[in-house]
């Protein structure tokens, strides 16, 4: 297999991906909100990238370039997203642990009051 040739699979492959990825999202499969789907469009991307390095074409580079671009953008809101819930529950769970303990003091001194007042 020579250079020109190996470089169009790395193209088809990266339109292959492009194209899968795209069928499980319309599909249901793979979930927008899901990390997935932006790597994919990046590795999709940087194939297509790479065989233009065989025929260069200004605005296929431009389109690709901004792809990744798009989708470096989304996977860094996916992640900062991730990462708030996480600490959103984290703190919850604290306040919730707070709650209990807090009620069961409240539970104590009731039962020590009552017991002492009887």
């Amino acid at each position: 297999m020579d250079g020109a040739t190996s470089s169009m699979m790395v193209g088809l492959l990266g339109v292959t991906l492009y194209l899968r990825s795209y069928a499980a999202l319309q599909a249901g499969i793979l979930p927008a909100y899901n990390e997935l789907y932006p790597l994919l469009n990046i590795a999709a991307a940087a194939c297509v990238l790479l065989d233009l390095q065989r025929t260069y074409n200004l605005p296929s580079v431009l389109i690709q370039i901004s792809w990744i671009i798009i989708s470096l953008a989304g996977l860094y809101r996916l992640r900062r997203r991730h990462r708030l819930r996480k600490n959103h529950r984290r703190r919850l769970h604290v306040y919730e642990k707070d709650y209990l303990v807090e009620t069961h003091l409240q539970r104590c001194l009731f039962r020590m009051v009552t017991e002492h007042a009887d």
